[in-house]
């Protein structure tokens, strides 16, 4: 089984989810974080259609991926982020991941919606291309996690000096 964070991540970073699954290894809770706990769907998705399913677990037994969608309304999927942020283009593997998922648990997705603090700033008109893109990106992260060697990776030096797993990177560029 593998989450739609571990995706998010793969597609930033391969060795990121391979390192959680084999080292055991977990990023600490940062502020930011704790505070986005308290932060609850219902508050920042008010303008979406009803009716509104909040924080829904869904699951694909083929690819065994699986995670929360923050909001289901209609034919929308929607993600909220308590914090508005400058750079958000990672979270798009996010939305189209969650659009999968409900895809494959019978619901019928036209957009994927980022909301970042209470503005709406990211919107993905669904098609069948998004849909398969996650499914074989999904399967390419279960086949690297079936290894014992991390994934080939080719980090910036730049990423790397971001990252909370550079400490027990294998393929880090930063010491």
């Amino acid at each position: 089984m593998v989450s739609v964070t571990d995706l998010k991540d793969f597609t930033l970073c391969p060795v990121i989810p391979w390192i959680r699954k084999k080292l055991g290894w977990r990023e600490p809770v940062t502020e930011g974080q704790r505070i986005a706990k308290n932060v609850k769907p219902r508050e920042l998705a008010n303008d979406l259609p009803d009716p509104k399913y909040y924080e829904v677990y869904m699951r694909d037994k083929s690819t065994g991926l699986s995670g929360i969608v923050d909001v289901l309304a209609k034919d929308i999927v929607a993600e909220i982020k308590a914090f508005n942020r400058r750079f958000y283009g990672h979270f798009r593997i996010q939305l189209l991941s969650y659009a999968y998922l409900a895809e494959r648990n019978g619901f019928r997705v036209k957009d994927a919606i980022l909301i970042l603090g209470r503005e709406k700033r990211l919107k993905i008109e669904i098609r069948k291309e998004h849909i398969e893109y996650v499914e074989r990106i999904t399967n390419k992260l279960v086949e690297s996690l079936e290894e014992d060697s991390p994934p080939v990776a080719n980090p910036s030096p730049k990423l790397c000096e971001a990252c909370q797993y550079r400490r027990v990177c294998p393929l880090s560029v930063i010491l």
